[in-house]
């Protein structure tokens, strides 16, 4: 049986569903590069207007269970340079490029549109906007409130013409409510959920939290019931395509997403523990499970365990 891993999100074709993640490893061209021979698209570091050296160390600790706790800060090069970056590699990244947009320079208005055109301008597929909270430690958290996700895709997409990506992840408000929202605004796809926070880890020999910030937030297979229940609630509310993030580590874990709605999947922490193998173990267990059941197509997992949903909606 022929085995199609394909879909498609936002218009963007894609060999298989998964996606590697924003993170430090989408920040060089020789991550973007090697992992674009492989996964279905690639998101770079969230980037930002201006260079930013992030939070002090130290700012990411690995925890039990397949976890991790990071309050990075934004550390990038900023787009002058990533940009340069982007130009002379473009022509080699063998499937779609996405931008991503920090959460901080997404408050700054002006600054923001001008990003997402100069990202575009270097050769972004897409973009994908950070609409995550801001954390420093005299406000601690503050998330983007409805009014101010709207007013940045409404800008944004009158300046750019690729995909916009709306990055959500767990806040006061129920995701699906800001996915519609998003979608209402001009968002091409919604993606959920990254990342929990706050969370913490203590040292016991120091006996004082662990991060130098104190909090962070939490990512990794620990966060994967919450993210797994937010793509599916967001599928249910929103028409457009929606891309699953937190704690995939197996090709199960893949195929959960996309039970739930997912159309795409992003992958980031266990990259980070077993490098690029892990996305050559985790297709491998997907078309396995593919065979095994006498799946023929992904785009026939997507949204299957929701019940009733609606019919002739193309989530792919």
């Amino acid at each position: 049986m022929e085995i199609d891993l394909s879909t498609t999100i936002a218009g963007l074709f894609m060999r298989n569903p998964l996606i590697l993640g924003a993170g430090p490893l989408g920040a060089k061209a020789e991550h973007l590069l090697s992992y674009s021979r492989i996964a279905g698209a690639v998101v770079t570091k969230s980037i930002s207007v201006e260079p930013s050296k992030g939070n002090p160390q130290p700012r990411v600790i690995r925890i039990d269970h397949d976890g991790m706790i990071n309050c990075e800060g934004g550390p990038n090069p900023g787009i002058a340079e990533f940009g340069k970056t982007l130009r002379k590699i473009r022509q080699n990244i063998a499937c779609p490029l996405i931008g991503s947009l920090s959460p901080r320079t997404l408050r700054s208005g002006a600054d923001a549109d001008d990003l997402a055109a100069r990202f575009e301008e270097a050769g972004a597929d897409a973009i994908e906007l950070d609409l995550k909270y801001l954390y420093d430690e005299k406000e601690f958290r503050s998330d983007f409130s409805l009014k101010q996700i709207g007013e940045t895709l409404g800008r944004l997409r009158k300046r750019v013409k690729v995909p916009l990506i709306a990055k959500l992840t767990y806040g006061a408000m129920d995701v699906a409510v800001i996915a519609k929202a998003a979608e209402d605004a001009g968002a091409s796809a919604i993606c959920a959920i990254n990342s929990v926070f706050p969370a913490m880890k203590i040292d016991i020999q120091k006996r004082s939290p662990a991060l130098s910030m104190e909090y962070g937030g939490l990512s990794g297979a620990p966060i994967r019931p919450l993210a797994v229940a937010a793509v599916f609630r967001i599928a249910q509310a929103v028409k457009i395509p929606v891309i699953g993030v937190g704690g995939v580590m197996t090709g199960e874990d893949v195929i959960e997403f996309l039970l739930a709605g997912a159309s795409g999947v992003q992958v980031y922490t266990v990259l980070m523990r077993e490098g690029m193998e892990a996305f050559s173990r985790i297709l491998r267990e997907l078309t396995g499970y593919m065979e095994k059941s006498g799946t023929h197509s992904v785009r026939d997992i997507v949204g299957a365990a929701q019940e009733g949903r609606r019919k002739g909606v193309n989530r792919v």
